[in-house]
């Protein structure tokens, strides 16, 4: 017999050998098993129901840890998200298995079927696919039904979950993580903004912006001193209906599109992709029935500065104003060269041109037309704004003269920036010039006073107060603006509110020393008794300077009063008769006075006459000393300009 006849036997009967096995070790076990009894068979069945039923517990307990989330490679970004979040303390499979034994089986046997795809290679895609039931949100002991019944606090803006998760919005029933979506770095399952840009900014079907896109839904508008970081209250804009984009800009980019070919990255199936134009279905499948987010089709909608950074540099009236180098555009949004960005307050607050230039911009002869205040402001704001210029330019010059005390390199750089903030006209952006203060002096911008929102440039202002000289910036440094004036909105808004004695609480509180200078206060009085008067050139300092007679040999000084009776001080030094030259001085004033109204009457205002006499006048009120300060200054000119007529 041949050896290959016999092979082929041999092979047979090992196949039906092979077949046989199973059934014979079946009957073995039966046999066996038949053989230990009633008894040993029920303790043996209960035995292999306890050592199965462990081993799927602790399969259960090692398959929810999230450790062993991470063993696929795909899913390590999203441990590394949750890691580092706020949820960190919570373990996947409390949020992504719904409570109760069903949503446990369930999610075990999707979850096994991933483990086995992936194992084998059968899984291939990229990005896993989780669904969060609201019931795993909402159980006890998490997010439970108490979040319903109140107000959420979102980066400012007033949020109630109520009515997003138990309406319909839009058409659509939202879920949980319609909103909390986001899987970044920190942020597992946080809030995902772009989703309430696309609900609240989505045009209607023929371009129009939805009632949804109002801005009080989220803001609530500030009143009092809380608008902008500023001292500015919306109450009266509220009370007089006016729109918010009337100021702000709307700071929108984007529709939310959804283009054709994004279906693709998840649906082969043409008739998945027919299904583009039917929107509620969409929806219902996407957002109601499973989690997807929005943005997974719709192409982003920005608002905020985020919006804004996809605006075109050049703006409308950019292209004209502030060429070549956007000059405008650049001091209104603060960006001097060499300085910190420092944007105006009002565009801080989304303001642009059209805020404050409203109407027909330009006239026939294309001059631009005054910006407004109103509606933001009452008219009262519109005489306002047109005396910030000359206290920046104050300032401006008074920093020029600062540059020399700095490197060239340093000093070309802040006149480069001083030349750029010119030319983009200050009013634009008035605080620039406490920035470019700081840069010089290298002391912190002054951003502390409120004020200076609508009086830029004041604490740098020297102005003359009831004949004295007065220097806001000495005052600026010691304290605030309120301290001196009425803050109130009311008719007396800026007024000083110090008395005279107040004021000099503090300010002849030194003059018992030797050497106090009164002429820094009273810069008048110093200068009429030195004799520096430019409007009368044949001005002579008085006689008293020669006798080297102070301020404190006539003005008696007792703590911090200052006496004005200056007849015991000279009695001191002179005898009585010296109350006959005072009271000759003072006739002597009121003649000066009486024939300087006189003359004024007689000529026409305006005219070059009239303004001398008028010089004489007002400088002979401001002194206030009936010309003893310095009588031959008073006498001289009022004999000139009678001799020159």
């Amino acid at each position: 017999m041949s050896k290959v006849p016999f092979l082929v036997r041999e092979f047979f009967i090992a196949c039906w050998d092979t077949i046989k096995l199973p059934f014979w070790l079946i009957g073995v076990g039966w046999k066996r098993l038949i053989s230990f009894g009633p008894r040993r068979i029920g303790l043996v069945l209960f035995a292999s129901a306890a050592v199965i039923l462990f081993s799927l517990l602790l399969f259960v307990k090692a398959t929810s840890q999230p450790s062993f989330c991470k063993s696929c490679h795909v899913m390590i970004p999203y441990f590394d998200a949750w890691e580092t979040s706020t949820h960190s303390n919570v373990t996947c499979t409390e949020c992504h298995i719904p409570p109760g034994i069903e949503g446990t089986v369930h999610s075990k046997f999707l979850a096994l079927s991933m483990v086995t795809n992936y194992m084998t290679g059968l899984y291939k895609r990229s990005k896993p696919w989780a669904e969060i039931d609201d019931r795993s949100c909402l159980r006890s002991g998490c997010h439970d039904t108490r979040l319903l019944q109140g107000t959420e606090d979102f980066r400012g803006v007033t949020f109630d979950h109520k009515p997003h998760l138990e309406n319909v919005r839009r058409g659509r029933q939202l879920r949980c993580t319609s909103c909390h979506a986001n899987i970044v770095q920190g942020e597992h399952i946080s809030v995902n903004e772009s989703t309430c840009f696309l609900c609240h900014f989505k045009p209607d079907s023929v371009g129009t912006m939805t009632e949804l896109s109002r801005c009080t839904h989220c803001h609530n508008p500030p009143t009092g001193t809380m608008a902008a970081d500023t001292s500015f209250d919306h109450t009266e804009m509220l009370a007089r209906g006016t729109d918010c984009s009337s100021c702000h800009a709307s700071e929108i980019a984007g529709d939310g599109y959804v283009p054709r070919e994004r279906c693709n990255s998840c649906h082969a199936r043409q008739d998945h992709i027919e299904r583009y134009d039917d929107h509620l279905f969409v929806h219902q499948m996407h957002v109601t029935d499973h989690k997807v987010e929005c943005t997974a089709c719709h192409i982003q909608i920005r608002h905020g500065k985020e919006a804004v950074a996809l605006v075109s540099e050049e703006r409308t009236c950019g292209e004209c104003h502030g060429k070549p180098d956007n000059a405008v555009e650049r001091v209104w949004r603060g960006e001097l060269p060499g300085l910190p960005v420092s944007p105006s307050s009002m565009a801080s607050a989304g303001m642009e041109c059209n805020s404050c230039h409203v109407g027909e911009i330009h006239g026939e002869d294309r001059t631009a037309h005054k910006p407004a205040c109103t509606p933001c402001h009452d008219a009262s704001f519109d005489g306002l704004w047109p005396r910030w210029r000359e206290s920046i330019d104050a300032g401006l010059r008074d920093l020029e003269k600062k540059l020399a005390g700095l490197s060239v390199a340093d000093a070309d750089a802040i006149r480069a920036a001083i030349d750029m903030y010119r030319r983009g006209n200050p009013l634009h952006n008035p605080e620039l010039v406490d920035v470019l203060t700081a840069r010089v002096t290298g002391s912190p911008a002054a951003t502390g006073h409120a004020c200076a929102v609508c009086h830029p440039g004041a604490a740098n202002a020297v102005v003359s107060h009831d004949g004295k000289q007065f220097d806001h910036r000495k005052h600026a440094a010691a304290g605030d603006c309120i301290t001196c004036h009425v803050s109130e909105r009311t008719d007396q808004h800026g007024s000083i509110k110090l008395s005279a004695n107040q004021c000099n609480s503090c300010h002849h509180a030194p003059l018992a020393d030797i050497g106090a200078d009164c002429g820094s206060c009273h810069t008048t009085q110093a200068a009429v008794f030195a004799g520096n008067v430019p409007e009368f050139s044949g001005a002579m300092p008085s006689f008293k300077v020669d006798l080297e007679v102070t301020c404190s040999d006539c003005h008696a000084v007792r703590g911090s009063s200052v006496s004005r009776d200056v007849l015991p001080s000279c009695v001191a030094c002179h005898d009585a008769g010296i109350a006959d030259t005072l009271a000759a001085w003072k006739f002597a004033a009121h003649t000066i006075a009486k024939e300087a109204q006189s003359a004024m009457s007689a000529y026409r205002a305006g005219s070059e006459p009239y303004k001398q006499y008028q010089q004489l006048a007002d400088l002979l009120k401001r002194d206030g000393s009936s010309i003893a300060h310095n009588p031959e200054l008073f006498k001289r000119w009022s004999e000139s300009l009678k001799a020159a007529q």
